[in-house]
């Protein structure tokens, strides 16, 4: 099933995969095939150079990217190298179909009309992503991110599940959809938000939002026992983010001033409870993400509750003082600051969410998979 896979991504995505190496060292002619590279040529012998400092220069990034890039075949090459392919229409896949719930989106919609979220039109750029977790080292957890944005509009889908850990880790299977515009200065704006999850409550949420009315309306079945006290104003629940678009928002902060990446909070909304992310930058570290060591812009990020809680769901001293560590990777095919590690350490437990797969689909059509 594996070789099968293989075929219908290579025929549908143009891509061939390379074999991980170890970090630091160089290509094997034993191992790889000589790989089109942004349309150049490098050798199956060649070792490639440093990537240290390359945080800071988008356009030699774009060039030097992770020792275990894999292969990219631009489709003007591949027509060049593969004539009996060229003459086929070339269909690149519409990456947020491939989640694994979006079939059943609207089987359990309360209302009559369908949400819907329309393939990524032509020039968009795409992006997947998958995570895993760890908690006392244990895989625990795995995420799945999917989506596109245009200059006008986005879209993305998230799947989470985790296997359970008796107190310290519920077992869950949750799945998200969110679709919006994106504003003039930037900031993205959801047009709604459904989140299911599939666990014996079966509970949903819908979250519809009126612009004109700057105001949003969220259903909640079955409905939870408490929208907190107090619960979050409508002011502070329309102006924040939801759980899917935070991810992409963060993502997209360091585009115009990369400085502006560790700053500032985010608002966030997650139909019932309202809290922002104060984010504060901490400096250049290496750490090791999608199979290799590479230069991450470090930030912390501070959970800070502000309105919809119960008294006994607002975090203690320590969890109020002690940041996520998060770890950004700029991606110049997608113009993107990637969030590649996430670390939380308290009272004695480490939790580590990390990439470890990431296609993206540039608006050009060029598709790039990184992973081990």
């Amino acid at each position: 099933s594996q070789v099968r896979d293989m075929i219908v991504a290579f025929k549908k995505g143009l891509i061939v995969r390379k074999s991980k190496k170890p970090a630091g060292a160089g290509y094997s002619a034993a191992r790889i095939r000589p790989t089109i590279l942004k349309g150049q040529v490098i050798s199956a012998d060649q070792t490639l150079p440093d990537m240290t400092g390359c945080v800071h220069d988008r356009q030699r990034c774009s060039a030097l990217r992770h020792p275990v890039k894999q292969q990219i075949l631009t489709l003007s090459l591949l027509a060049a190298t593969l004539p009996a392919l060229a003459q086929e229409s070339i269909i690149l896949p519409n990456l947020i179909e491939q989640g694994r719930h979006m079939p059943v989106l609207n089987e359990q919609t309360f209302g009559e009309d369908p949400y819907v979220i329309p393939p990524a039109p032509d020039g968009a750029t795409q992006f997947g992503f998958e995570m895993k977790g760890y908690v006392l080292g244990l895989r625990m957890i795995r995420i799945n991110y999917l989506g596109y944005e245009t200059d006008t509009d986005y879209a993305a889908y998230t799947d989470l599940t985790t296997s359970g850990l008796g107190a310290l880790l519920k077992k869950l299977d949750i799945w998200s959809v969110t679709r919006g515009t994106i504003r003039s200065e930037g900031d993205l704006r959801p047009d709604f938000h459904v989140q299911q999850n599939t666990d014996k409550k079966n509970r949903r949420v819908e979250m519809n939002y009126d612009h004109d009315a700057q105001k949003v309306s969220v259903e909640i079945v079955p409905a939870l026992g408490s929208q907190g006290i107090p619960p979050a104003p409508p002011e502070e629940r329309y102006s924040a983010f939801d759980t899917v678009s935070i991810l992409l928002q963060m993502a997209r902060q360091g585009r115009i001033n990369q400085d502006d990446l560790c700053t500032g909070s985010v608002p966030v909304f997650d139909s019932k409870q309202r809290y922002n992310l104060r984010l504060e930058p901490v400096g250049i570290r290496r750490v090791k993400f999608l199979g290799d060591k590479q230069d991450a812009i470090h930030c912390h990020a501070y959970y800070e509750p502000v309105s919809g809680f119960d008294p006994e769901d607002l975090p203690s001293e320590e969890e109020a003082s002690t940041p996520v560590n998060v770890y950004f990777d700029y991606v110049p095919e997608a113009d993107l600051y990637v969030p590649m590690r996430f670390t939380y350490k308290i009272s004695g437990f480490t939790a580590v969410i990390k990439m470890t797969q990431m296609t993206v689909i540039a608006s050009d059509g060029t598709q790039t998979i990184y992973g081990d």
